[in-house]
């Protein structure tokens, strides 16, 4: 998960790969909160809106993505 941040707002991505679809997720949360999520089935494909997204968050903060070694913990 990365989080972006400008001012007041933020925008969070969020990546995984789906085992079930043999599919990359990407998550899209952006600072008014609406969600999208867009899959792809190439690797190289995956990659590439990564990066374009990285260029039109140019100017925001980013912080280190947070890995969860153990997945999420149920409380």
């Amino acid at each position: 998960m990365w989080l972006f941040e400008r001012g007041h707002e933020s925008c969070r991505l969020e990546t995984r790969y789906d085992n079930i679809a043999a599919q990359y997720v990407l998550t899209i949360v952006q600072p008014d909160g609406a969600e999208r999520t867009e899959r792809f089935t190439d690797a190289a494909v995956f990659r590439t809106r990564l990066v374009a997204l990285e260029h039109d968050l140019e100017g925001w903060t980013s912080h280190e993505p947070l890995f969860l070694k153990d997945g999420w913990r149920l409380r």
